[in-house]
């Protein structure tokens, strides 16, 4: 006896469909990490980073980038800029970050460290909106930063230059910001700053200490109570 073949049912069709779909969402995404990581999509997001700026008048410029953009990056050639040009300049940078966590975590970032930077002056940007939220609406996690044999130009902190070597972190969420930084000013000074506030509940309790040629303890987010 013949056997008689039977058309798929509505569910196995269905079934076939979405498989189908989202294999193509798959190939679309994997094409485009694909594209970002190429040269020529390196290229393309240095472009975007230039041509966006936000209501403040920060722009920032990156000249190339090297490396996996979705968790360790090189950045060289940074510039920061005002309204009114450039106020500082960073030949190199690392970046470890982990983007994909955006959707559920907010930016994550394992760290950031930027190699002998020069800050020609302090920069003037344009003023907020007075009654916009002061911190952003997502959180911030910034395991560790560092800003290693920066220069501050005679007329930033002081008359003098200054070199800088300044170690950091930071977490931002649900409205409150958790900011530890360490570092060395100069061939003396050595500067503490440990800041908890939540500016939206008119909190601010920062802890800053500088000492003249002394050794201190480095503050840390660990010494604020969650």
């Amino acid at each position: 006896m013949e056997e008689v073949e039977t058309a798929p049912s509505t569910t196995v069709r269905k079934r076939r469909w979405f498989w189908r779909a989202a294999l193509a969402v798959l190939v679309l995404i994997a094409g485009g990490i694909l594209r970002l990581m190429s040269p020529v999509g390196k290229r393309l997001l240095v472009d975007q980073i230039a041509q966006s700026a936000p209501a403040s008048g920060l722009k920032v410029e990156v000249g190339r980038i090297e490396g996996n953009l979705f968790r360790s990056a090189r950045l060289y050639d940074v510039v920061l800029s005002d309204p009114t040009g450039p106020f500082l300049t960073v030949p190199e940078a690392e970046l470890d970050w982990r983007p994909y966590r955006w959707l559920w975590a907010g930016l994550d970032v394992r760290q950031l460290t930027a190699q002998r930077g020069v800050m020609t002056r302090v920069p003037k940007l344009l003023p907020g909106d007075p009654d916009a939220p002061i911190l952003p609406n997502f959180d911030i996690r910034v395991d560790r930063l560092a800003l290693e044999n920066f220069t501050l130009a005679p007329g930033v902190a002081g008359t003098r230059a200054q070199r800088v070597d300044l170690t950091g972190k930071a977490d931002v969420r649900a409205g409150r910001a958790l900011v530890a930084l360490n570092g060395k000013l100069g061939t003396q000074d050595r500067v503490s700053l440990l800041l908890d506030a939540e500016p939206d509940r008119d909190r601010f309790d920062p802890c800053r200490v500088v000492d003249q040629g002394q050794e201190q303890r480095a503050v840390d987010l660990d010494d604020v109570e969650r």
